[in-house]
């Protein structure tokens, strides 16, 4: 995995109580990021939860909280003990604010979770976990991440108008120009012909504006 920018202030968060909601635009790498979040907590009690799959969704949708511990205990998570759980994708599960308070409370959990619509997560959790959640807005690629994507070593030092080098100049002046017309989303980045690239932004505009906007 790349290293994005926020992972820093991520993984500091991991260690406060407060649940750490990751939001933003569709395809910034959220799913990536929280993987890769879980991966390196130092702990087996912890489990990752993609709510698109439609039992994980029925799971918290469960009147029974007793049902959802047990669910939870069925796949290997200890909530009597220190536990970590990454849920993705929680906008497709509203009775989710819910069931994060009752768990929040209760147990000694970790929670970090994430969701595609900015506007829809920021409002979802305003009320029912005030205090309790801080959110993190993930971006597309700035241009330093966007180098780092291609594996191209540069000085960020040399970005500002102070320290312009002519030579670095020229040496990213194609990639920069890349980075203009097709911007920083990371599968973008990735990709290496410019038909696929054009296909994946259609793509991510469509979900946007038939998903999301919808």
């Amino acid at each position: 995995m790349y290293p994005r920018k926020s992972y820093d202030l991520l993984k500091e968060h991991i260690a406060r109580k407060q649940i750490t909601v990751i939001t933003g635009m569709r395809r910034t790498g959220k799913t990536t990021l929280v993987k890769k979040i879980l991966e390196d907590i130092e702990s087996a009690n912890k489990i990752y939860i993609d709510l698109e799959r439609i039992d994980n969704r029925e799971m918290f949708s469960e009147k029974n909280y007793d049902s959802i511990k047990y669910s939870l205990k069925q796949r290997g998570l200890d909530i009597t003990k220190k536990a970590y759980i990454a849920l993705d994708e929680i906008q497709l599960s509203p009775d989710i604010p819910s069931v994060l308070k009752y768990l929040y409370d209760n147990y000694n959990i970790k929670f970090i979770v994430t969701g595609s619509s900015s506007y829809y997560i920021k409002n979802l959790f305003t009320e029912s976990l005030a205090g309790r959640k801080k959110i993190f807005e993930l971006y597309p690629l700035d241009f330093g991440e966007f180098l780092t994507f291609k594996e191209i070593s540069y000085v960020r030092e040399n970005f500002s108008s102070k320290n312009f080098n002519r030579t670095e100049y020229e040496r990213l002046k194609a990639l920069y120009d890349e980075y203009i017309e097709y911007g920083g989303f990371p599968e973008v980045a990735l990709s290496e012909t410019i038909s696929e690239k054009k296909d994946l932004i259609s793509d991510i505009i469509s979900s946007y504006i038939n998903i999301d906007i919808k």
